[in-house]
């Protein structure tokens, strides 16, 4: 079933960056070039990505009949991310001297949140039954 493979995309793409910003802390800040200091807060952003992703597998694996909700805060927590990195990226502090913007800032969050609508969408007989 579609729904199935999207939320196993979703969980597969949180996994990538948890484990890049909890166990890759030092290479993921020097990619970025987002200096020492960084560290607490890339470490941070990983937890909420494992997390997401420990949930979903959760709920996959039991049953994500009326799980809706997830799918929506994936969604809005995304468009979010994407929104405020896009901003950032574009400002004075996408230019500040050893920082190393990318796109994948803002399009990573974006996909994101496109394959949670996919799930909200696709799966709306299963995730809104009550």
């Amino acid at each position: 079933m579609l729904i199935f493979s999207l939320i196993l995309i979703i969980i597969f793409g949180n996994l990538v960056y948890a484990y890049q910003c909890i166990f890759q802390t030092r290479k993921y800040i020097e990619k970025y070039g987002f200096g020492e200091g960084s560290a607490i807060m890339t470490r941070l952003v990983g937890t909420f990505a494992a997390g997401f992703s420990v949930t979903l597998a959760i709920a996959l694996f039991t049953s994500i009949e009326g799980a809706w909700l997830l799918f929506v805060y994936g969604f809005v927590q995304a468009c979010i991310g994407a929104v405020v990195c896009f901003q950032t990226i574009h400002s004075y502090w996408g230019s500040v001297d050893g920082v190393k913007t990318s796109a994948e800032g803002y399009v990573a969050p974006a996909i994101i949140a496109f394959l949670n609508l996919m799930v909200l969408v696709t799966g709306w007989d299963i995730l809104f039954k009550i």
